[in-house]
């Protein structure tokens, strides 16, 4: 179950609101700019995107619970700022994702950057290159973030309280390192994204289609 997250203030604009899907590892931003061209195989950063074209929308705090893979590290999903979850699936375990500070980066108008983006010969050439791609519309981006395992409190009825983890103890009191390992090199990470589809059909216009998942990343 996802718990929406109050981003700004009232004037904000209703899509900073969506939640962004959670990348299976945070990156730095450079390495996942919004209005990015991505297939399975290639990235491309148009040049004609400018940044009129963006809206950045902000907070204070940031605070996620997170479920990731126990054996590769990955995250699997966001749960949003709850207390309360269902135990993880075997091979899986909670985590928690802080900071102090927070923003999502929008693109104003999605269709009208992707035509934009798609006006230099290289981003022509690309997409010809690239027919499976996707277009990053929006990124979650956290400065200087905390990662780390939860401890689970059986609270009843399937609910489990979530505890972060701030010691080298876990709450059955054996040691392990409570930190998760994640290396970005940089002080902002992206932790979420939404990429749209690209449909470009018989060498007309593109356009945008479905929203798509975080294999691009993967």
């Amino acid at each position: 179950m996802h718990h929406p997250r109050r981003l700004s203030s009232d004037d904000a604009p209703v899509s900073a609101y969506k939640e962004l899907t959670i990348l299976p590892q945070p990156l730095a931003p450079d390495a996942l700019p919004v209005g990015q061209l991505v297939s399975k195989s290639s990235k491309f950063n148009p040049p004609t995107l400018e940044d009129r074209d963006y809206d950045d929308v902000g907070s204070r705090w940031y605070k996620d619970v997170i479920v990731f893979d126990s054996k590769s590290g990955r995250f699997l999903q966001s749960l949003g700022a709850t207390h309360f979850i269902k135990k993880p699936e075997d091979g899986n375990e909670a985590g928690t994702i802080e900071a102090p500070e927070q923003y999502v980066r929008l693109l104003k108008d999605p269709s009208a950057s992707l035509k934009k983006a798609l006006e230099s010969d290289e981003a022509k050439q690309w997409l010809k290159e690239n027919p499976e791609a996707g277009f990053v519309v929006g990124a979650r981006i956290v400065t200087n973030a905390s990662y780390r395992r939860a401890g689970l409190i059986d609270r009843g009825n399937d609910n489990w309280e979530v505890v972060r983890e701030v010691s080298g103890f876990s709450t059955d009191g054996k040691r392990r390192d409570s930190g998760l390992e994640v290396l970005t090199n940089s002080k902002h990470d992206v932790v979420g994204v939404s990429v749209r589809k690209i449909l470009a059909q018989g060498g007309g216009e593109a356009t945008l289609g479905e929203e798509l998942d975080t294999s691009y990343w993967n």
